[in-house]
């Protein structure tokens, strides 16, 4: 089976969001360092407000101090998540080249063949570790964190994905 694809930007983007979520999930069963900071930052502010509460009341509350206290930690939260977009937007390949753009992929029973104007990519059967769907594009996986992608627009109906993902779960 030869299909002939076109990968966007955008289908990229949900790539490396689910490929780095899939690789998360299997090597790291924490919350993750922020989540964990964030969560015991608040425990500690109602802690401390729960002690103050006692021995103060809201009128005699310096707000300024608290605001003050906060300041350092909102700042820093913001500028993560701004450095890690500017990160994944730095992340982008150009168009037209290994990842994005228009290429095609051929089945057969000895593996599966890689084609764009740049080259060509040969992987056998055992290199393939999963094939996975989500929403609407098929990643099939040959490494931990690289995968040939396959948009929802590169089949013509639900018919032909599943016989496509049917050959491909018949060779892995």
């Amino acid at each position: 089976m030869i299909k002939t694809i076109n990968i966007s930007k955008e289908d990229y983007l949900k790539y490396s969001d689910y490929a780095v979520k899939r690789l998360w999930k299997s090597k790291n069963k924490s919350s993750g360092f922020l989540r964990n900071m964030i969560v015991w930052f608040f425990l500690a502010i109602g802690f401390m407000f729960i002690f103050q509460v006692k021995a103060t009341t809201f009128e005699s509350f310096h707000w300024q101090s608290a605001a003050i206290a906060i300041a350092p930690f909102l700042i820093f939260i913001v500028a993560y998540y701004l450095n890690v977009r500017k990160f994944k937007m730095l992340c982008i390949p150009n168009e037209n080249g290994l990842m994005i753009g228009e290429k095609t992929i051929e089945v057969n029973a000895e593996g599966i063949t890689e084609a764009n104007p740049l080259g060509n990519c040969f992987y056998r059967w055992k290199a393939i570790e999963a094939i996975e769907e989500h929403e609407g594009n098929i990643y099939i996986f040959v490494d931990n964190l690289l995968a040939l992608i396959l948009p929802p627009e590169s089949f013509t109906s639900e018919e032909e994905k599943e016989e496509f993902k049917g050959l491909i779960k018949k060779y892995v």
